[in-house]
This record gives C-alpha cells, structure tokens and sequence, in this order.
C-alpha cells in the first residue's frame, strides 16, 4: 500500500462529518435530500467508525484503515480505457468515483428508466423517494457515511409487467487516496423483471462504500450479478439491502477476488408469501487479504424460502470471513431455509472463520446450515499427476472443479469466459 496516498488524523469522526458538510453544501437542489443526509449524518456520528470490539466487527479488522483521510475525487475523470473494453458487451451505465460518467443503453424496453439520480428526482421523484427507506444496515455505519456522502448514483426502474433483459452498471474508481460513495437504487414493480450485471474496478489506493437498495414488487424477478475486482490496494466496505413482496423471486451472484479489505453487509427482508432468494458467492483470497460478507436474512412471513451457497478459495495468509444469520419470525410457517459456506485452502497460512446461524421462532419449518473447510484432496493430485498433469495445472482443475457450480450457474457466456480467466490468472499467482 501506498503510504503517500493518505493522510493520517487523530480524529476521524469529525474528518468525515466535515466532509458531510462540504458534500452537502455543493450539491444540486435535486440531491440536497436534507433529511436523508441529516438522518445518516446522525447515524454515522453516534456510530462512528466501527472496531473489534463490536460484536458485528470482531472478524474484520479495519485498522489499516482507521486514523486515515481519504479525500474526495476530483470531477472529470475517466475509466481506465482497457479496463473498460474488458466488460461485456452491451447497454452499460458507467460510473466514475460514484459520479455517472455515461448512460450508453440505446433505446430501451417500454416501461424501463435507467437514469442518474439528478434526472430521476425530476422524472420519478415517487421512485427516487425510497431512496435509504429499506430495512437493515441501521447499525452499519459505512452505510451511513454513503447515504451522508454520496454525490450521485443510479436509479434503474422497470414499471409493472415490463422486462429488462440485460443492463452492465459498471462502476470505476480512479485511486490517488480518495473515497467515493457509489449507490445504486434498482426497483421494479409488480410481475416486473431485470438482468443486472455489476462491475467494480478500480486502481491504486481509495475507499469504496458501495450501496445498492433493491425493492421487488408482487411477482417481480430480479437476476443481479456483481463482480468485485477493486484495486489490491482497495478498501471495499460496502452494503446491500433488498425487500421482497410477495412471489417475488431474487438471484444474487457475487464473484469477489478484490480489495486489501473487502466486506459485504446484506440484509435481505422477504415480507410477501411465496418470495424466494437464491445467494451464490464464490471468493477468491490470496495475500494478506480479507474478504468478508456478512449477512441477515429475515423470513418475514409464511411460505418464502431462501437458499445461500458461498465459497471461498484461499492462499498465501489470506482470510476469508462468512458470517450469515437466517431469521424466521413467529408468523413465518412453512419457511424452507438452506444455508452452506464452503471453503477450500491452498495454504497452511490461509484462514477461514464461517459462522453459519439460525434463529427460528416458528415450529412448522424446513432449516439447515453447515460449514466445511478443507484442503486440495491429495488422491485427486496424485491421480492427475500420474496421468502426465503438471502440479500447478492439477491444482487449477481441482480449484476450477470447486468453483464450478458458481460458474456454471451464470447464463452470460461472456461473463463466465471471462471470470474463467480471471480464475485461471488468479491461480497462476496463488499456485
């Protein structure tokens, strides 16, 4: 890490409740949103920056970053151009440092808005208003310095019965220090459906506390995939809320190999009968790492189910951290729950902390969870290197073997060739 790229301070509560107020004070009227600021200003100050001694907080350690002074981006930048090219082809959202940069959809689908929040608080101010009104993250408080900071964001809304089949928001971070608060707001209404690709990139050293609130209507179906592959230098500590109504169908897919500290808060709330969440991860730690993900998952009401798999692939003295929490509330009968972390370590070094919990206050359910944690099976090495495989190929078709329900699960052919290689290159380096 670049020491030059910060400054350090005494004091950094007060740094960033100033910085609130500089942020503040130079937005357009359309984004001033005093309330919300105010509230998450509030938040954030009897928060403050969170520590070990949280229980929230014991597994992720954030000391690299405390006592530092990230600073806000300068406007103007671009993406890294090769960067760029490398994202599949498409309608795409481009975002700089959480400002939009470019809005490149063409003409879309009856019904669908893709709009930057300045455009969206003139346009749909109804929609816009359920900005940071969904349950979760209230104790987080790299949510509330987002809801306090951010500066611009993107509104994707899909109206009752309409469809967007795909739509890349790609979000790039340009370093030198900086911290940069991107937000995301995806609502679709009733019987509505949506593929979304997320890609976050980035260079050199900077803080990103990326925020992303989906709402689902009756019946909605919401297909988002999100690719973490910030800078090594990078400090992701970001966040996700989602509500379903009822019917409504929600698929995360999250591949996440980036970032000195990488940390992910979900809070997921099925509030209509019959909703349905599906979570896949697959995390890729070499280094010293840390890549973590954190996550509440409320079953509401009756009749909704859930299913959470998520892998982790670790080398050198990397830690990967899972720490998820189904909640069956008491009128949640008939609740199917299933929760799986899956770890595989490719060093003696490396090491995983996976706390898989329920918490059921409903007697008519269907609930498991479990955790696994092991190392390369020595027999399948030995079976390939006696059939003429070279050791670090070997452990790359093994590794690939694991990672292949994430990958195959992935109905873009493009993103899977390309997290493919990405895997590939990844265990060049971690072999």
């Amino acid at each position: 890490m670049n020491p030059v790229a910060v400054t350090a301070v005494t004091d950094p509560r007060a740094h960033w409740l100033a910085a609130a107020t500089e942020t503040a004070a130079g937005l357009p009227p359309e984004l001033a949103l005093p309330e919300l600021r105010t509230a998450a200003r509030t938040r954030f100050e009897r928060l403050g920056l969170p520590s070990r001694t949280l229980e929230a907080w014991r597994t992720t350690d954030i000391a690299p970053l405390r006592g530092l002074e990230p600073r806000r981006a300068d406007t103007g930048r671009a993406p890294d151009a090769g960067w760029l090219a490398g994202l599949p082809a498409g309608p795409r959202v481009v975002l700089v440092d959480g400002r939009v940069h470019a809005i490149e959809t063409g003409e879309l689908p009856a019904g669908v808005s893709v709009l930057g929040f300045a455009e969206a608080a003139r346009r749909l101010p109804q929609v816009l208003a359920a900005l940071d009104t969904l349950p979760g993250l209230d104790a987080h408080a790299f949510a509330a310095l987002n809801s306090a900071l951010f500066e611009d964001g993107v509104l994707v809304h899909v109206a009752a019965g309409a469809r967007l089949d795909a739509l890349t928001l790609a979000h790039w971070s340009s370093g030198d220090g900086t911290a940069v608060h991107p937000r995301l707001l995806l609502v679709l209404e009733d019987g509505a459906g949506a593929g979304l690709l997320e890609w976050q990139g980035g260079q050199g050293t900077y803080l990103s506390t990326a925020l992303t609130e989906v709402r689902l209507g009756r019946g909605a179906q919401l297909a988002l995939s999100t690719v973490q592959d910030e800078s090594a230098e990078a400090f992701q500590l970001g966040g996700l809320r989602a509500q379903l109504a009822a019917d409504a169908k929600f698929s995360l897919r999250r591949w996440v190999g980036g970032g000195r500290i990488g940390r992910m808060d979900l809070a997921l709330t099925l509030e209509g009968e019959g909703a349905a969440a599906e979570l896949d991860g697959l995390v890729l730690a070499g280094g010293t790492q840390l890549l973590d993900h954190h996550l509440e998952l409320r079953h509401a009401v009756a009749r909704c189910t859930s299913r959470q798999t998520f892998r982790g692939v670790l080398a050198g003295k990397a830690k990967h951290v899972f720490d998820g929490l189904i909640r069956v509330d008491p009128d949640a009968q008939q609740t199917d729950a299933q929760q799986q972390c899956r770890n595989l370590l490719l060093s003696k070094q490396a090491l995983t902390v996976a706390i898989p919990r329920l918490e059921i206050l409903a007697d008519d359910v269907k609930c498991a969870h479990g955790a696994t944690v092991g190392a390369l099976d020595e027999d399948a090495l030995f079976y390939l290197r006696a059939r003429g495989i070279g050791l670090a190929e070997a452990r790359t078709l093994l590794v690939r073997a694991f990672a292949g329900e994430f990958l195959d699960a992935l109905t873009d052919e493009a993103m899977r060739a390309a997290l493919e290689t990405r895997l590939d290159a990844w265990m060049e380096v971690a072999a």
